[in-house]
């Protein structure tokens, strides 16, 4: 199985099985990849998709964030679903999100995050993201 990213991208996912269109996903150090909110890159942040809403109500993704990296200020199209799976996810707040928990940022929020010893957390929402300048 390949996705495409871009145009330009389109690689294969290396720990999807598909089995009668059930897609199963295990995370694949293969498949972690730059992290980029409208075009810019974000230092210490990967991702790998995991599956789409075929009527486009949300996408889902994992995403790792590196030890002592941190986020620009964002601010969210739609509500954003967050749940950790490992380390410490930290809002701009301060707040620390620990494995198992979750966290919702609804549409027009802004914020940045952070993780002083890296996580890797699941995400889920409807549209992207967009640098706050």
């Amino acid at each position: 199985m390949t996705i495409g990213f871009n145009d330009e991208d389109v690689r294969p996912i290396f720990g999807l099985k598909i089995t009668n269109g059930r897609r199963g996903y295990a995370i694949d150090a293969r498949d972690w990849q730059p992290m980029k909110i409208g075009g810019q890159t974000l230092p210490g942040y990967f991702w790998i998709p995991v599956a789409d809403d075929e009527n486009g109500a949300w996408s889902s993704y994992w995403m790792r964030v590196n030890p002592g990296a941190r986020s620009p200020e964002h601010q969210h199209d739609s509500t954003e679903l967050v749940m950790v799976l490992d380390g410490v996810f930290t809002d701009d707040d301060g707040t620390d999100f620990l494995p198992g928990q979750t966290v919702t940022y609804p549409a027009g929020s802004r914020h940045s995050t952070s993780s002083k010893a890296g996580c890797t957390v699941l995400v889920v929402a409807h549209t992207g993201s967009k640098i706050v300048s």
